[in-house]
């Protein structure tokens, strides 16, 4: 701890942010301001990267977060004292412990908890390690986040203000894994210490990209949220004012770019579960367009859907074909049950599934599956002379994992938040009262968020990169269920 704490960039932090603080309240900012900036501020957690500790990519984000959590929610506790009207907290407290996406969410936390409570390891599932952070302390971090999105996120262009700070640190991410992959001082990356491939295109694009996040199965699926927000901020971006034919178009081609941008460091981080997620996402996203739009927009949608189905069935009968091999991130299209990879995953799975029925309503605990591992073993996992490729901690599934650490009601929990969230937006698409082109199209985009999030989710595990921008999404879910009531209401 003592070298975390004598870490020049961990002094930078502890002594910065709160003299942030200090300082806008100095320059007249309501505590209510300043606990809403330390929440813009916690989403640059990604862009952190410690080099001295003994997992560089991981304990500073999670210490980054933390402190931008703990002093949100000081500000807005000194809000409560000393600024709000008489009743004027207790009272969107209350409101909001009615909502069920908010109902639901609290029921995974407490789920989380109590699992911690009662684990095979109490203190690894609290406490977690310096591997991984995030045990049932994190858990609260994750919820205070989401509890203080809820009651100081209230307007749409707070909730634009926050997604274009995540684009600014998605953006953090991408160029510290570009110095990263140039070996530049100062920064990790995949050829740190070994030979980098020749040429400055094929140092870029032959490896695995890792951003700031240090794992290529982490940068996907978090990118895929930052083209949610850019691709949200697009739609919406005359909502608030009007702007001449000119302004719209090149504010149309800027968000377009960005999310090209992130599409390509999408692909050569060759993550296949993420890539499967993402188009899981566009065919719902599509399907949904040819349902509610109509004359052009239900034809274009509805022959890009049947396109969709084409090329992912063609993909899928020519995964093994030497042809997959010569194409650049070819191993995005290599899908199959029975390579190395997914035989790791199902072995894992099953060790889960045993973990499960022995300890079935609370499960191990968080950070408690290395203990499911060793008890139901399976022996394939072990070759002589060659590495395995799954690692002993996770079950590589979003749902094994809960299943097997939080049991039955922790998976019940963490899927009853996505169980609201499509009751409620089939609500909001019911009683919606704008049919127009735009907002179907944001409606069709957060629909299908979530669903490249869990298509995704079969085959990785929640981390800290996952957790902000789930909590995130899930905070904007309210605010547009509960409180939007804009044009596209």
């Amino acid at each position: 701890m003592d070298s975390i704490i004598n870490h020049p960039l961990a002094l930078s932090i502890i002594v910065a942010l709160p003299l942030f603080g200090v300082i806008a309240r100095l320059f007249g900012a309501t505590f209510r301001r300043i606990a809403r900036w330390y929440l813009y501020l916690a989403v640059f957690a990604v862009v952190v990267v410690m080099n001295s500790i003994f997992f560089p990519f991981i304990g500073g984000k999670d210490y980054f977060f933390r402190y931008a959590v703990e002093l949100a929610l000081m500000a807005y506790a000194l809000f409560w004292a000393f600024e709000a009207g008489e009743g004027e907290v207790w009272k969107s407290v209350k409101e909001a412990a009615r909502k069920p996406l908010a109902i639901a969410v609290t029921a995974f936390a407490a789920m989380f908890l109590l699992a911690s409570l009662f684990a095979y390891d109490m203190h690894a599932a609290f406490w977690s390690n310096y591997e991984r952070g995030e045990g049932g302390f994190q858990m609260l971090h994750y919820y205070a986040f989401f509890a203080l999105l809820v009651l100081l996120f209230n307007t749409e262009k707070e909730w634009k203000n926050l997604f274009r700070f995540s684009l600014v640190a998605a953006g953090g991410m991408i160029l510290y894994g570009i110095l990263g992959n140039y070996a530049v001082q100062g920064t990790i990356g995949p050829y740190t210490g070994n030979v980098a491939p020749v040429g400055w295109w094929h140092t870029l694009i032959d490896g695995r990209f890792q951003g700031s996040l240090g794992n290529p199965a982490y940068v996907a699926p978090y990118l895929m949220f930052s083209m949610f927000y850019a691709g949200y901020l697009w739609v919406r971006r005359t909502a608030s004012a009007p702007a001449s034919r000119a302004v719209r178009a090149w504010t149309g081609v800027g968000w377009g770019a960005l999310i090209a941008v992130f599409v390509f460091f999408f692909f050569i981080s060759q993550t296949r579960g993420a890539f499967l997620g993402l188009g899981a996402g566009l065919f719902v996203f599509t399907l949904y367009l040819a349902i509610a739009g109509r004359g052009k927009m239900r034809k274009w949608a509805g022959a890009v859907a049947i396109l969709l189905v084409v090329l992912g069935g063609t993909i899928y009968a020519l995964r093994k074909s030497p042809i997959t091999n010569m194409i650049p991130e070819g191993r995005l299209l290599q899908i199959s049950l029975s390579d190395a990879t997914a035989q790791t995953r199902l072995w894992v799975w099953g060790e889960a599934w045993h973990g499960f029925l022995e300890r079935p309503v609370l499960g191990w605990g968080p950070e408690n599956f290395t203990a499911v591992y060793d008890k139901f073993f399976n022996p394939k996992f072990f070759v002589p002379g060659q590495n395995g490729e799954t690692w002993f901690d996770r079950a590589h599934s979003v749902y094994f994992d809960y299943l097997a650490e939080t049991g039955i009601l922790g998976l019940l929990a963490y899927l009853s938040i996505w169980a609201v969230f499509f009751t409620e937006f089939a609500r909001r698409h019911r009683h919606g009262n704008d049919r127009s082109p735009k907002a179907i199209v944001e409606r069709g985009m957060i629909l299908a968020m979530p669903v490249a999030y869990l298509v995704q989710g079969v085959a990785i595990f929640d981390v800290f990169p996952m957790y902000l921008n789930v909590f995130l999404f899930a905070g904007f879910a309210y605010w547009y269920f509960y409180h939007h009531h804009g044009q596209n209401a």
